[in-house]
């Protein structure tokens, strides 16, 4: 251990005495150590928000939809037609046959958009057709009112749930005046009404800025519900493109993925030779897409360590020359009796200092471009602490690596040679 702690004494004093060269030395490693920890920090940062917001989005809901049949050989294509469609009422059948795994399913429809009026009063809005389970998803905040209730969804009665711009442009903000209220949902030259059940808040998104529409709370256009049998009243069909399944936390996905898909497909899509139900597992997306993120970070990662390799070829070269300056010195310790384990060991722990201190300070550097750049993208900061343990351990390698080799002939230079260098 003395032996040791002397080694690093001298190493220190050493790049002490040639503070210029042993920085440009160690610039190599930290530009290499700080290029891979920012690179898997933001890395790291993209992937967790990533996987924040498609699990916020329902990474864990299951996507059912129609899709041409791939399990046989046909000789001739039909186009899908209304009758190939799911229907509310198989969305319905494979809630209630699943009722222990599955927590709510998601069906809406989009009816289309137009003014809700009060009179002479106005506001723009969006009329969609939902169940219970879609308003579950959206995680409405509600001010006033209240859901839909089971026996207004299922007889299809006129109600409606609204945003709070809407209370504001049609009622001037009174909630209480608004609740219970008839409006008339504008949609070109087609006129709806309904009775409000609830307020919502309305929560400012990039949507109307998308739709051409300004900032101003009077003329931006919010979503507008309806009960799904309503709106499917509207168009005269309860047939679905896609419909959702929210499970529950503990089911497995990937098995209830299977199982789903069978029993729709046996139920009603057993004698249609064209099309049948295909289920999508989103958090196979997820896990897909981090994976690549993942590998493409570990592989930019992989190309930004390159530097590494250069600055131990540096430190190779400075040990050298550092053995070429301190010849002398070399055969005077070997003339009083320092052996050649000694030496080698000296020059080694010499190369391992140069290293861990450029490593320290790559890591230091590292973390703060990484903290930087995820700012500038704006994702929230997932520092990876395995690049920081491998970062150390890899700078403690490349000392032992490129150090052995310089510390080797130094322990092999003959001690009458060494003292006779000038």
């Amino acid at each position: 251990m003395n032996l040791l702690l002397e080694n690093i004494k001298l190493a220190l004093f050493s790049l002490k005495a040639n503070k210029m060269r042993s920085f440009l030395t160690m610039l190599g490693i930290i530009i290499g150590i700080s290029s891979v920890i920012a690179i898997m920090t933001v890395g790291n940062s993209l992937k967790e928000q990533m996987n924040s917001e498609m699990f916020s989005m329902g990474a864990n809901n299951i996507e059912v939809y129609v899709s041409e049949r791939t399990d046989k050989d046909m000789d001739t294509y039909r186009e899908m037609t209304i009758d190939d469609l799911l229907t509310y009422d198989i969305a319905e059948d494979v809630c209630e046959t699943f009722s222990e795994e599955i927590k709510y399913i998601m069906v809406s429809r989009t009816i289309g958009d137009g003014k809700a009026e009060n009179g002479k009063k106005t506001a723009n809005i969006e009329l969609i057709g939902t169940n219970y389970g879609y308003l579950s998803s959206e995680d409405l905040n509600l001010l006033a009112g209240r859901y839909f209730s089971l026996n207004e969804m299922e007889e299809a009665r006129d109600v409606c749930i609204v945003s709070d711009i809407v209370v504001e442009n049609l009622f001037g903000g009174d909630m209480e005046a608004a609740v219970g209220s008839r409006i008339t949902a504008n949609l070109g030259n087609k006129e709806y009404a309904y009775i409000i059940a609830g307020v919502y808040e309305y929560e400012m998104d990039d949507s109307n800025i998308l739709m051409g529409l300004t900032t101003d709370r009077k003329d931006m256009m919010s979503l507008a519900y309806i009960p799904f049998r309503t709106a499917s009243n509207i168009v005269h069909s309860e047939k679905l493109g896609v419909f959702s399944v929210a499970t529950e936390s503990d089911v497995d996905s990937d098995k209830f993925t299977g199982r789903l898909q069978k029993y729709i497909n046996d139920m009603y899509y057993s004698r249609n030779d064209y099309y049948n139900v295909v289920v999508f597992n989103m958090a196979s997306l997820v896990e897909s897409l981090s994976t690549i993120m993942g590998a493409t970070t570990a592989a930019i990662s992989v190309i930004a360590g390159i530097a590494l390799l250069v600055g131990g070829i540096g430190v190779m070269n400075i040990m050298l020359v550092s053995i070429t300056e301190r010849t002398r010195e070399i055969g005077i310790r070997k003339a009083v009796g320092a052996t050649n384990t000694s030496i080698r060991m000296q020059f080694i722990v010499e190369a391992i200092v140069i290293c861990v201190i450029g490593g320290i300070i790559g890591i230091i550097l590292g973390v703060l471009l990484g903290i930087l750049f995820t700012k500038i993208i704006e994702c929230a900061v997932a520092i990876s602490v395995s690049s920081i343990i491998i970062a150390i351990t890899f700078s403690m390698a490349i000392g032992i690596f490129f150090g052995y080799y310089p510390a080797d002939k130094a322990a092999r230079l003959d001690p009458i040679e060494a003292l006779r260098y000038e």
